[in-house]
């Protein structure tokens, strides 16, 4: 018994632990604010969200424009989360915005962006 318990606790501490390789893929933004389609991946060693579309109705965003906009650029894990915010999807000024990522299941990521130290929270749901 004491075997079994001992093989058993940390494979269900590492099942149940995040994984960076759940956040890669396309996610859509639920929000009512804004509607957009984010591809997080990993690029140079970097962890990154490419922005595939976005429209908050003043700035429209498409992966075909010439030039890659992404919503971070070196994310990390910190207890349990994932944070950064290096650069922002619009060029508006990102340096007071701040972004935590949790996995809440492996197709639903909860996102809390920090914007003039006011969180606005949101949800992201594996592109289908």
């Amino acid at each position: 018994m004491k075997k079994l318990t001992l093989f058993l606790l940390p494979v269900l501490m590492f099942a149940c632990a995040n994984n960076e390789h759940d956040l890669y893929g396309k996610w859509d933004v639920l929000s009512k604010h804004y509607s957009a389609t984010y591809k997080i991946l990993k690029e140079n060693d970097f962890i990154k969200a490419k922005v595939l579309y976005y429209n908050d109705g003043t700035t429209f965003i498409k992966a075909e424009d010439s030039k890659p906009y992404y919503v971070f650029k070196n994310l990390k894990a910190s207890d349990g989360l994932f944070v950064d915010a290096i650069s922002g999807a619009t060029k508006a000024d990102t340096s007071n915005v701040e972004i935590s990522i949790h996995i809440k299941h492996k197709d639903t990521l909860e996102v809390t962006k920090y914007i003039m130290k006011k969180p606005l929270e949101e949800l992201w749901i594996r592109h289908k």
